[in-house]
């Protein structure tokens, strides 16, 4: 498969020229990008991949709204879209490992010392309070300094300087571990941050698992090949060979910098903290290089970052409930669970398996099999009817959280619940559900009792 995210948009304007929408007039990245991505989506209700041909202070073009499609991203991994889970299971369960190439697109264009300037990049601002412009879908590939482990994942990148960013790094998880090992022997932490990715790539980057497992061979299980790395030119690190832009770096030791406020995918614009510094080293990229953004808090970015999750989560909580049916993240640190409960007990044995696996979810539901967890009225409607607050709610207190829950006292210091609403003692045993006769259902046709004028009408907003 090719690996360049170039080869996947030919696919795209080959078999869905509707998917794709080119904007010619010049646009100013100060909210202006943002602003036509929404009114789309809310207006036209399309969800396009974007090209701004044209942007204001920079050469490079910016594309957007690449993974707002479900479509879109399972066509990227090779799978019909009702089938995502099971093939980003695949690649978690037989990872290929990546491969090293000597030479690379990303190398057409190499720029260090006085060349680097990072306000040659776009300065988007997506939403009014941000605190300045910021690099949204930067990848860090980063190494373990005291082992052979690798890390890759999303990092917000806020532009504070020619060569210097500010980066967000989340409380306790990998690539923050490997910074604080480096920060504890006076080390800068090498790390590289790749721009435009083959959506493959993208979606193994968020694979959630233990930190000795390597998201680069997670992306060849998705790609269905070795990932092809290219070693940096100021350390040792490797990155994908087929990027638009690469970004070379280090983390330094013992300092820190105010970063934010930055509107977030949990809706909210949390406020300025005290983040580590970036020292940019040298970047490269492709002669004709498109800078590719992520819509933050919008579809772009939410699809994109809910399919790992969904999948990390089933194969959590199958390990627990082997009868588990399907799971899924509606909104922000919230989970819904569907399970064949075969024994009392097991839908909180899946709260526990959700909460003890993800960071950052801190409500789970779990219901029957019955109920379609992809509908959020039959949702409330097993809580309202099978759930009794003083038996079936789990809360616990001080445990570690996302530190970008607005509701949190501090950072990241959040409590938990769980909602079980299984029915007791079991399905089977329980009040049954009212139903519609299945057989004359089929048998009846609309069209024999209602004018097909009214059919054809759209049902109005009241």
């Amino acid at each position: 498969m090719p690996q360049d995210f170039r080869s996947y948009l030919d696919l795209i304007k080959q078999n869905h020229p509707e998917d794709f929408l080119t904007i010619s007039r010049e646009v100013d990245p100060a909210f202006e990008i943002t602003a036509i991505t929404v009114k789309i989506e809310q207006q036209a209700k399309r969800r396009p991949i974007l090209l701004f041909e044209k942007v204001k202070g920079t050469k490079f073009p910016v594309m957007t709204n690449l993974h707002a499609s479900r479509a879109r991203l399972a066509m990227a991994i090779n799978a019909k879209p009702a089938e995502m889970q099971k093939a980003y299971l695949r690649a978690m369960e037989k990872p290929i490992a990546p491969k090293t190439v000597s030479k690379a697109p990303v190398k057409e264009v190499i720029l260090t010392g006085d060349q680097i300037n990072l306000y040659n990049l776009p300065q988007i601002l997506h939403h009014v309070q941000d605190a300045g412009a910021y690099i949204t879908a930067a990848i860090s590939f980063a190494k373990d300094p005291n082992s052979d482990t690798w890390n890759c994942a999303y990092n917000r990148l806020m532009i504070q300087g020619r060569d210097r960013t500010s980066i967000h790094l989340t409380l306790a998880k990998h690539l923050w571990e490997f910074q604080r090992a480096a920060e504890a022997r006076g080390e800068a932490l090498p790390v590289a941050f790749a721009i435009g990715v083959h959506p493959a790539i993208a979606l193994g980057c968020l694979a959630i698992g233990s930190i000795d497992e390597d998201e680069r061979a997670i992306m060849g299980g998705l790609l269905g090949e070795p990932l092809e790395l290219v070693k940096c030119e100021t350390s040792e690190l490797l990155v994908p060979a087929h990027a638009e832009i690469i970004i070379e770096a280090e983390i330094l030791p013992h300092e820190r910098t105010p970063e934010g406020p930055f509107g977030e995918f949990t809706g909210y614009s949390l406020g300025e903290r005290q983040r580590e510094v970036v020292k940019v080293r040298a970047i490269t990229h492709r002669r004709d290089a498109t800078f590719l953004d992520i819509t933050v808090g919008h579809l772009d970015h939410l699809m994109l970052s809910t399919t790992p999750i969904e999948a990390n989560l089933y194969r959590a909580v199958r390990a627990m409930v082997p009868t588990v049916k399907a799971v899924r993240v509606p909104a922000p640190f919230t989970v819904y669970v569907s399970i064949e409960q075969r024994i009392s007990g097991q839908a909180k044995n899946a709260i526990l398996a959700v909460l003890g696996n993800d960071l950052y979810m801190k409500r789970v539901v779990v219901v029957d099999q019955d109920v379609d967890i992809f509908n959020d009225r039959q949702v409330s409607w097993a809580i309202a009817t099978r759930c009794q607050p003083d038996r079936d709610i789990l809360i616990i207190s001080n445990t570690r959280g996302s530190d970008l829950d607005p509701s949190t006292k501090e950072d990241g210091n959040t409590a938990k619940w769980g909602v079980d609403a299984t029915a007791k003692p079991s399905l089977a045993g329980y009040t049954p559900r009212h139903r519609v006769a299945k057989d004359v259902f089929d048998r009846l046709d609309l069209k024999d009792f209602v004018p097909a004028s009214w059919l054809a009408q759209k049902d109005s907003k009241r």
